[in-house]
């Protein structure tokens, strides 16, 4: 175990005084309406299906011509300037994954500027604030399903939040999956079983999909994992030519991965606010002839 994981550790120990947990997995939304599960059990091994009920939503669905997305682990705020930073990074973005997001005032003060909503999956409590992975969106959310898995040592979950969106002119669905990795394990077990949830519950899906998050993946085990993961869903990942993506042993542990979707521009931003850089990605939704364009070049 590094040095940098060991004093993580203890800081996470050093919280279980105003930390709390839930067995249920609880989502918080901007809009409290019948299309989000405000309560699920705590077996993570059901699928997060959309209903025909949930495609009837109104408001405005996402441009299939540009689709941006920021994905950021936040560090539940605490870090010097992260409210102006994420004011700067979260304009021009459609949906935004945010891990390590606490409820805050100072946080729904900052999503309401962008007249965005917001669903968030709580992981635990700190001093009675929901904490966990929050998604983001100009777009109203269609369905939204939580999973949480506990961190074998430290016992404080990590959670996942899977959500979906409309895309103008088109009847597939963007889903869109909010992932922070657990990270405090002796060996793999724990490890794959989250990312096989995770799995499980996204595998049937046909249309377009993003899974974006901190998957923790600072092993050359974990990472492995994490690429049959995304090889088992046909997922593509980012490329950077200047990577300054969060790196942990020389391995990166933020991704951002699709299927579906080209990407037309991408950045990641050095930040000081977090430990964490936030990734930005602008996508265009693919059509079948696009596709079938790809596959007889040779492409993804």
């Amino acid at each position: 175990m590094s040095f940098r994981i060991f004093l993580s550790l203890i800081f996470l120990l050093s919280l279980t005084a105003c930390v709390s947990v839930e067995d249920k997995t609880r989502l918080y939304s901007s809009h409290y309406s019948s299309h989000y599960s405000g309560e699920l059990p705590p077996e993570n091994t059901a699928a997060c299906t959309l209903q025909s009920a949930d495609t009837t939503i109104g408001g405005r669905a996402l441009d299939p011509g540009s689709i941006s997305l920021l994905n950021w682990n936040i560090y539940k705020g605490d870090g010097k300037n992260w409210q102006p930073d994420l004011d700067a990074y979260a304009a021009g973005h459609d949906i935004i994954t945010l891990q390590e997001a606490r409820l805050r005032e100072e946080l729904i003060d900052t999503l309401k500027r962008y007249a965005q909503e917001w669903t968030i999956n709580t992981a635990f409590y700190i001093d009675e604030q929901a904490t966990g992975v929050m998604t983001v969106s100009t777009s109203p959310v269609l369905h939204s399903c939580g999973y949480k898995t506990t961190e074998p040592l430290i016992r404080i979950p990590k959670s996942t939040l899977v959500s979906y969106y409309a895309i103008e002119g088109s009847e597939d669905k963007l889903l869109v999956a909010n992932i922070h990795g657990i990270n405090f394990t002796l060996g793999m077990a724990a490890y794959e079983q989250q990312l096989d949830e995770l799995y499980r519950a996204i595998r049937h899906h046909s249309g377009p999909m993003i899974v974006a998050g901190d998957f923790n993946s600072w092993s050359e085990k974990r990472m492995a994992a994490v690429t049959r993961f995304r090889n088992d869903l046909r997922l593509s990942a980012l490329e950077y030519r200047v990577n300054n993506k969060t790196h942990l042993f020389g391995n990166a542990i933020d991704h951002v991965f699709y299927r579906g979707l080209e990407p037309l521009n991408k950045k990641v931003w050095q930040v000081s606010s977090s430990d964490h850089n936030p990734i930005s990605v602008n996508f265009r939704l693919l059509t079948a002839v696009d596709e079938t364009i790809l596959v007889r070049a040779g492409g993804e």
